[in-house]
């Protein structure tokens, strides 16, 4: 079994997230960094992009949400 790590930046985004909509479920990604070592079987969750502050019923939105984010990584990273 893997350990996870989660940066400060990723876990403060998801805090602040959920206590600026209490009321609504907070979606999105989390990004994970690159492992390079094949020996340590380690997760490190270095950011968050919040996708929704819904359900996730409508899978056409998630989608698109979803080609919106690998497209800003591709051309920005």
């Amino acid at each position: 079994m893997a350990e996870i790590l989660v940066s400060i930046q990723a876990y403060c985004k998801i805090l602040l997230h959920a206590v600026k909509h209490p009321h609504c479920a907070v979606n999105g990604v989390l990004l994970a960094e690159d492992g390079k070592s094949k020996d340590r079987k380690t997760v490190k969750f270095v950011d968050c992009i919040p996708l929704f502050h819904l359900t996730l019923s409508l899978s056409p939105m998630l989608e698109a949400a979803l080609l919106q984010v690998k497209f800003f990584f591709l051309v920005y990273m």
